[in-house]
């Protein structure tokens, strides 16, 4: 039961993850604070994926199932979990590769959009006290 337990924590972990990489991106720009945590769980994700390496959280939820007794799902984690459900085909490889690149892409533009705008912000204030927020 303990080796379960371990499976579906870094099951629902790693969905969490998912799910953060793409509904948090559009959310960076009015949370700055967002964007050190974002940029931890961005960066290594993405040179798994584009690097085509074996992701840690599937390879442990997988050992894990294991350990319980059960058969490991085939494939990735978000084919598993997030395509095959809605196209039970799966992904082609070049699907997959199109994916990760969109995603890639969809992240860097909210980063690129959220720089910009406190650049902005940081001009913008500092030589015009108008823009300031009233004290208080």
């Amino acid at each position: 039961m303990g080796a379960w337990l371990l499976a579906f924590a870094i099951a629902l972990a790693h969905g969490l993850l998912a799910v953060f990489l793409v509904v948090g991106a559009p959310f960076i720009p009015r949370r700055p604070r967002m964007m050190a945590w974002y940029l931890i769980m961005l960066v290594p994700t993405a040179v798994v994926n584009l690097a085509r390496m074996p992701c840690p959280l599937t390879v442990w939820e997988k050992h894990f199932l294991r350990l319980a007794g059960e058969t490991p799902y085939r494939g990735g984690f978000i084919s598993q979990y997030f395509v095959e459900p809605f196209y039970a085909p799966g992904l082609s490889p070049a699907a997959e590769t199109g994916l990760l690149v969109f995603m890639v892409v969809w992240s860097l533009s909210w980063l690129l959009y959220s720089a910009v705008w406190h650049l902005r912000q940081r001009l913008g204030g500092s030589s015009n006290p108008q823009s300031a927020p009233a004290p208080g």
